[in-house]
């Protein structure tokens, strides 16, 4: 059910110099599926935009959610993000989206791939379907400017270490480690990661640019383009 309510911040932390992370209260009656989003009103010279943030967080019991925001420069949206602090109150409108795990995909090998913050729905995903027991094989690709851009490192290798069946790979294409292996752009490591005869489902998250280079590139390789789902960032 979609609705408008106030949030109190919970938690705010700088994941590196340039993403912040919320932890908001929801109301009690709130449920969301994962991929799902929320939009946060932002005032900017006497009125208020909403801005869509996908739910970084998983469903589950605890009354909060999670958002992760890329903080911009010359961006009103990002600018009171930034400035928001735990105890504030917020207002905000969900959950509301489609871009969740097609019921088809949950008979299938799974392969994710995201661009910075187009990790937030892929971490609620992932978690959620390993977590439900899901047994098929999960690949997820994970891309960044730079080591330091890295996000959600420690988690996602604890569920690779947990999870025999999850496992994910990251691509920096400005690395500062001068022997990094995939050095480059996630459209240029699905030949990679990708398994041979992939008969399963892909996700895509991230900028459009990225996602039609990764979409041409899995038509090419025979992907249909039935099994391939994204949600575009801009």
């Amino acid at each position: 059910m979609i609705q408008t309510f106030k949030s109190e911040i919970l938690k705010t932390e700088m994941a590196n110099d340039s993403v912040k992370l919320l932890k908001l209260s929801v109301p009690e009656n709130f449920q969301f599926k994962a991929g799902q989003y929320v939009s946060l009103s932002v005032p900017f010279e006497g009125k208020k935009y909403r801005k869509p943030f996908s739910i970084a967080s998983f469903p589950g019991k605890e009354k909060a959610i999670e958002l992760c925001v890329k903080i911009l420069e010359n961006s009103f949206t990002t600018d009171y993000i930034s400035k928001l602090q735990k105890g504030e109150k917020v207002e905000l409108f969900g959950p509301a989206g489609k871009f969740i795990i097609h019921k088809d995909s949950l008979e299938k090998d799974l392969f994710f791939i995201a661009v910075g913050t187009g990790i937030a729905p892929f971490r609620s995903m992932i978690n959620h379907l390993l977590r439900k027991g899901f047994k098929k094989r999960i690949i997820l690709i994970r891309g960044f400017r730079t080591e330091k851009n890295s996000i959600y490192d420690k988690e996602f290798s604890k569920l690779a270490d947990k999870y025999r069946n999850f496992e994910f790979y990251n691509v920096f294409s400005r690395p500062e480690n001068a022997v990094f292996e995939n050095k480059g752009y996630v459209q240029n490591f699905l030949q990679k990661y990708l398994p041979k005869n992939f008969s399963g489902y892909v996700y895509i998250c991230g900028l459009s640019p990225m996602i039609n280079a990764v979409n041409d590139k899995l038509i090419s390789m025979g992907i249909l383009k039935e099994r391939i789902f994204y949600e575009k960032y801009d």
